[in-house]
Order: structure tokens, then sequence, then C-alpha cells
């Protein structure tokens, strides 16, 4: 045989294997590569590395590590490292509780006074600056951010700087610094032995801080497979194996989070266990009930596998079968009693039902083509329009913040990550395209939808300090959406603590905010007006005998004098239809207030 057929034939006929085998119990590897001091990045995808984080509490416990910390979001199961100590600045757009309803957590709230620092971004800025760590610039530019507090705050400490368009004048940009933090933790479907990581979408902050960290990566998987399965799903591979330091095979080493795939027989998805996650919500209240909590399920849990035998096999068969895209039927079923329940609209109710109506009216007639939507009120407001004009003419797609677009909702669970809605969409991205992209670009026909806590006559929104300058909870994507889209709708109940005569904090600027609907009226922002002052437009049929008292009452649940628009619109009672719609998306009632 010739040489070359020597060559050709036989060793570059076979595919090179892998030669370094990374493989380590979870223990083994915070113990290699886990230092003091060092800016750990919890990658939250659609997963959170629980397991890894859980050894590093084990581990660390008692001491002070002094660790810095980056995500998204400083919440759930994240909030361990802080009943514990170990974390000392954290870089984060989310400080609280999301399930099953956003709020403020005391756990956030006790380790601010023992001296933890927030460091407060939004959504897409926080990964913005991982991107640029992981292209090795040192900083980026952002649209988010600029006319807002949290500027202004930022700037202070030197991490912010506004500057005008260099490609127009006119307008203004942000200037953010690069994030690379030392060490990243991630939780994949699957791995090989390497580290070559199989993650599933949608991606949410996506695997930027693992692509920027400068130590590395520690892996953890479902499970172990081959590089030739790798190989088969390499448009699912979104870590290579020369960022990871070790690889430790933890299934469902994400729980309580659960872990959703489709179309790959080998992954089968668990959902979120909101039963854990209510009594994790719930230990936090009074401090002596959390640290029992953590000591219960994490300090004296030995490693991974004992936590899954506590939790027990019974458990993680609810969640396979809970992760089914049709299970909510059996689930809506268990609500039979209370929908068939004919009871009229609450506050909350009229509320949601009136600003989904104002979506649909305004998605006809200026041609939105995409909805992005806050948790909560603001998102059943949306999901209720995409009913409305279900056989209209009108082609647009929902979206959240999380990558996922195009979703259809499926009913009994409001949750904004319901896993049941991930099978529906048309396609699973992550935050920097569904916010910086999708919803927020420069080419975007975005109508936002957003609930408030705080709210001023310009339309200005606060979800970041108190006016005791205690911490709420941050901006989240808020910031984001209505600093970008074209236009955002608010939703906020009709009280004079939520209509502030000035926002305690701007955490949202209100320039594009055009519309707030409350539990009482529709408020719109006169086109003519050069002050941009929001103006009562229209009163609910349902908040009042008539007009007069309805609007008498508004002034009375108002922090400020509403200006009133000359002829006001009765906007008439939510219907039996539109009510059901609701319910039937959140029968346990988690948004809708009580019956």
């Amino acid at each position: 045989m010739t040489l070359w057929r020597e060559l050709a034939f036989g060793p570059v006929a076979q595919l090179r294997e892998p030669r370094r085998d990374k493989r380590m119990p979870p223990a083994e590897a915070v113990r290699r590569h886990v230092r003091p001091g060092q800016l750990l990045n919890p990658c939250s995808l659609q997963t959170r590395p629980v397991a890894l984080l859980h050894e590093i509490c084990r581990q660390f416990a008692g001491r002070d590590p002094r660790f810095g910390f980056v995500s998204s979001s400083l919440s759930g199961n994240y909030l361990q490292l802080l009943e514990l100590g170990l974390v000392r600045r954290a870089i984060q757009s989310f400080a609280g509780e999301g399930y099953p309803t956003p709020g403020p957590s005391p756990v956030v709230a006790r380790a601010q006074a023992a001296g933890l620092e927030l460091e407060n971004w939004t959504m897409l800025t926080i990964s913005q600056r991982l991107l640029a760590g992981a292209q090795g610039v040192g900083a980026t530019t952002t649209r988010s951010l600029v006319g807002s507090d949290l500027a202004g705050e930022l700037e202070a400490q030197g991490l912010f700087r506004e500057l005008p368009d260099p490609t127009d004048p006119g307008r203004r940009l942000g200037l953010i610094p690069a994030c690379r933090p030392d060490l990243a933790l991630v939780h994949v479907w699957a791995a090989d032995a390497a580290g070559n990581a199989v993650c599933f979408p949608p991606y949410q902050e996506n695997v930027y801080g693992a692509l920027a960290a400068q130590q590395g990566v520690l892996l953890s998987c479902e499970q172990i497979v081959s590089t030739d399965f790798v190989r088969r799903h390499a448009h699912l591979v979104r870590i290579p194996a020369e960022r990871v330091l070790s690889v430790s095979q933890v299934p469902y080493g994400s729980h309580p989070y659960g872990n959703y795939a489709r179309g790959v027989p080998e992954f089968q998805a668990y959902a979120n266990d909101y039963a854990f996650m209510r009594e994790h919500r719930a230990a936090q209240e009074r401090e002596a009930d959390y640290a029992a909590w953590v000591r219960e399920w994490i300090l004296d849990v030995a490693d991974p596998e004992a936590y899954r035998e506590k939790l027990g096999r019974a458990r993680f068969d609810a969640l396979h079968a809970a992760a089914d895209p049709e299970s909510w039927r059996a689930e809506l079923e268990s609500h039979a009693a209370s929908l068939d329940e004919a009871r009229p609209a609450n506050a909350i109710e009229e509320m949601i039902v009136q600003g989904g109506r104002e979506v649909a009216r305004r998605i006809e007639s200026q041609g939105f083509r995409t909805v992005l939507s806050g948790v909560g009120q603001a998102m059943l407001m949306a999901w209720l329009a995409s009913h409305l004009l279900r056989d209209s003419d009108a082609e647009f797609a929902l979206m959240a913040e999380t990558g996922m677009y195009g979703h259809d909702p499926r009913p009994a669970d409001p949750f904004l990550l319901n896993y049941r809605n991930l099978p529906t969409t048309t396609l699973l991205t992550d935050v920097i395209e569904a916010l910086g992209l999708h919803g927020c670009g420069g080419a975007n026909r975005c109508l936002a939808t957003i609930g408030a806590g705080q709210l001023d006559r310009f339309g200005n929104v606060n979800s970041s300090r108190g006016r005791d300058g205690g911490f709420l909870v941050g901006s989240g994507g808020a910031n984001d959406i209505v600093s970008q889209a074209q236009e955002t709708l608010v939703a906020a109940v009709q009280r004079r603590a939520s209509f502030a005569p000035a926002v305690d904090f701007v955490t949202s600027p209100g320039a594009r905010v055009r519309c707030v609907v409350s539990t009482h009226g529709r408020f719109e922002k006169d086109p003519g007006a050069a002050h941009g002052e929001l103006v009562l437009t229209g009163w609910f049929a349902a908040a009042g005998a008539d007009e007069a008292a309805v609007v008498r009452e508004i002034r009375e649940r108002s922090g400020f004098e509403p200006r009133i628009a000359p002829r006001l619109e009765r906007l008439a009672p939510a219907t039996p239809a539109e009510i059901a719609w609701l319910r039937i998306y959140d029968p346990e009632r988690s948004f809708l207030g009580r019956a």
C-alpha cells in the first residue's frame, strides 16, 4: 500500500477521540478549583447549577470566602449562598424571589444588613457585559439604562457612561464595562468525558460567562455520553471541552429547576418542582426557619445522591409527568370545582381584561409584530390579547425575556418558565436575542407590557428602591424592555402608593410608556402634549356606579392630580368568556388575587 493510502485510509479516516478525562465527583471539582475571593458565575440557563452550588455551600459554610457573584438573577437556590455569608458582592439584575410571584426576599435584606453589596444592572446588560468579556473587548455599548437612575448609580461607581451615538448624534448610548468571572458553574443535559457540553434551549443568559471565565468551567450534567453522541448533536453544544475544568455526572442536578428537551430520545425532560419552591420561599420569612431549611437540604446532605434519595423516586416521576406538554389537562380538571363557579371579575381580573383588550387594539391599529411581556398580570394581558385576535388577520408573536419566541401559552400555569409552553414556541433563544434583537433591536415592531409597583404621571417606573432607600427587587428585564421597545403598556393597581407624585427611583424611564391600565381606568399620553403626561381617557364600568363616581375614586387613589380628558370612554365590563380565559391560565390565582 502506498504511503498516502496508508495515511488516508488508516489514521486519517478514524475520528480523533479526546484524550483528557475530566470526570470527577462535584466534591472533588470544588476542592480542586474553587478558591476564596473568586468571582463566580452560576450560569442561569433554563437549568441552574444547583448541585455544584450545594457542594460549595457544604465546603465553605462557616468560613468567610468573600466570593463575588455575577448572574442575571440572585434568587431561588442562589439565595443559600447569602444565608451562609459566602458572597460579599453580587452583580445582578434581580435580587429577590420569582415564584410564584416576583417580590423581595428577606434573605437578601438580611444579607444586605450584614454587608452584602449589590451592583444593580438589567437582564440584557448583564448578558452584554459577559459577552464582551468572552469577546475580549474592554467595554461595549447598550441602548438600555440611558436616562434612568440605574445609570446614575452605576456612573457614580465608574461603571457607566453616556455618550453620543457616533452614527446618530441625536441619540445617546451607554458604555458599559466587560465582565470576566474567575470561574463559571454550569449544568447541562450531557457531556463527554472531556467536557463538550450539550445544552438545550432556551438559554436565558446563555454561556457567555462560561466562555469569559478566566480559569474555566465546572460542569455538571444529567449524563456522560460518548464523543460520537456529542458529534451527532453538535448543534446543541454550547461549551467546548477546552474551556472545561471538570465534568460531574449529576442526574437532576438542576432541581428544583427543571430541564427541558424535545426531539432527543435520550433526554427525558423534567419540570420545575413548584411544591419545593413554595416551601423554600415560605422558609425565608424567619431567619431561624431558613437556617434550618438550609441545614436540612444542603449541609446535612452528604452529596447529590443523598439529595436525590431524600427527595424520593416518586417525586421525580411526578416531575417527568408534569413536563409532558399535555399534562395541563389533568391539572386543570383538578380545579374544575372552582372554575365552574360563576363569579364576577374582581378588580385585578378587570384590569387584566381591559389591558388585554388594549393590547389587542394597539396591535391592530399600529401593526405591532411582537409582544414582549414581563411576568404576572402584564403577561396575562398579552396572553388574553392573543386569544382576542386569534381569528383576526393580525400576525404577531408572544415573547418572553428568557428566550421564548412565538409561544402559544398552555392553561393551568401562569409562571413565566412554564415548561409546557416551550414545545409551542417557534423559536428558542437567549436574552441577547430576545431582548437585544427581536424585542428591543433596531428594527423592532414590539409592544411591551409590564407591571408596576410605583409609577408617576410621566410613566416612569420604579422597581429598585423604596422611599427609605431600601432595595426592592431591581430591574430584571424591565429597563431593557421599556427603554427600547416601540411602545410600552403598564398595568398598575389604582392606589396612592402606586400612582406617586414622583417615583422614588427611576428604574425604567417613561418616554416610551404610552398607556397605563389600572384597576379603575385607562390612562394614555396625549401625542400633542409636550410634557408627555398620562391622561385619563377611559373609565371601567365595573369600577363604580357611574363616570363621576369612578373619576372621583381615581382621584382619591392617586398621589397626584391626574389629568382628565374632556370626554371619557366608558369601558364595558369583562365578559364571562374573558374571565374564563384568565382563570384557566391561573386557576390557583397567583396573579388574579382573591376571588
